[in-house]
């Protein structure tokens, strides 16, 4: 087996590298081993796909399980919940005021410090950096702690198993998509398809994966 984890050791290291903003990669690359390691174990040619494909759910599981345990350790619920209520109150201002809130101001509505409001907001924009969003937009940081533990959620499982029932052309649309991260636009270069076929191709794709998780 050491031959083997030697030939996808570049599989790992190219997940792990998404994470290079972390001060614990060897931590993260070393989760990533232990997921190509079980997928080396689990893997069965006769029933799965191809093993990059195979082995990347596993090696990226291991990584996230990794960063999501590592999140519950350094935040607290209280730095949650009040990083929910800073978030809400910004939004609320900003659409008052016509312009973004100060650091001051959001601690003037919320009753606390200034310097505590800036140290939760430091703090988790460090934490969840992982898609390159901070608190200034949309997605709070409540729906990343959700993708993040859904990354590693064993009810994946389910739809990996749908996945593979899938034709050849309709796995590496999918893989391509999001196992790999792609837009839409460079799905089509990868695939030699147009955009719009894409698109179309993705829709029925996900609802036949829904009919078949359901």
């Amino acid at each position: 087996m050491t031959e083997e984890i030697l030939k996808y050791e570049g599989l790992v290291k190219s997940i792990t590298n998404k994470y290079n903003f972390r001060n614990d990669y060897d931590d993260l690359y070393q989760a990533g081993m232990i997921g190509l390691i079980t997928a080396l174990k689990k893997y069965d040619q006769k029933r799965e796909s191809n093993f990059i494909d195979y082995a990347y759910f596993y090696i990226k599981g291991e990584i996230l399980k990794t960063i999501n345990s590592d999140y519950q350790v350094k935040v607290s619920c209280d730095t949650y919940k009040l990083s929910k209520e800073i978030n809400e109150t910004r939004i609320f201002l900003a659409q008052s005021l016509g312009r973004e809130p100060t650091t001051y101001e959001i601690s003037y509505v919320l009753g606390e410090s200034e310097e505590k409001i800036i140290s939760v907001i430091n703090a988790l924009s460090n934490i969840y950096s992982l898609d390159n969003n901070s608190l200034d937009e949309d997605i709070n940081l409540y729906n990343k702690i959700a993708l993040i533990e859904k990354g590693y959620d064993v009810g994946v499982l389910d739809l990996k198993e749908a996945i593979n029932t899938l034709e050849e052309s309709e796995r590496e649309l999918i893989t391509t998509r999001y196992y790999q991260d792609m837009t839409q636009k460079e799905t089509a270069e990868v695939l030699g398809i147009s955009q719009v076929q894409v698109s179309r191709k993705e829709s029925k794709i996900l609802e036949k994966l829904k009919s078949k998780v359901a």
